[in-house]
């Protein structure tokens, strides 16, 4: 047990929001300096929603989807070209787990949002990557997505996070 943690707790909605590629909002609820390092967040997914094909070198994800169903496209490990990659679909309840080196992406490919809670472990530099990309702009509008894959394609690598092409899905 770790006396220096404090307990936490966000309600619905409360969190600080930042975006993804892709559209999904993605709301802050524990960062690792709460948890002792790891980060979760809630992502809002809509459909056509979801990341480009990528990989994780210094964390890993696990991914419990809340409502909706969501798509997978998970490739073996040491995979970096997308080639070996499974289509899995995730439905409520369902949980996937992805460790550092696995080349992933999701998408809502239904008609309706989806929603879903992300764990990444160590939390820290998942926290930093989304900052830096992701913030709104100072009227608390959503970067466009065209902004969202600048910063993406220009700071992935300074995260350990490798974009290996287009969502396969």
């Amino acid at each position: 047990m770790n006396a220096t943690l404090k307990p936490v707790f966000l309600g619905p909605e409360e969190g600080p929001t930042q975006y993804a590629p892709g559209g999904d909002r993605i709301i802050t609820k524990l960062i690792s300096t709460q948890t002792g390092g790891f980060e979760w967040i809630e992502t809002d997914v809509n459909p056509g929603g979801g990341p480009p094909l990528h990989v994780h070198d210094r964390e890993d994800e696990v991914f419990y989807v809340l409502e909706g169903e969501i798509s997978f496209w998970i490739c073996e490990q040491g995979d970096r070209t997308g080639k070996t990659g499974k289509r899995f679909v995730a439905r409520k309840g369902a949980i996937v787990f992805g460790s550092r080196g696995t080349a992933h992406a999701f998408k809502n490919c239904s008609q309706v949002p989806a929603r879903m809670l992300v764990m990444a472990n160590p939390g820290a530099n998942f926290e930093a990557f989304f900052a830096k990309i992701g913030a709104p702009d100072a009227g608390g509008n959503p970067p466009s997505q065209q902004v969202l894959i600048e910063r993406t394609m220009k700071h992935a690598s300074e995260f350990g996070i490798t974009v290996l092409g287009p969502n396969p899905l």
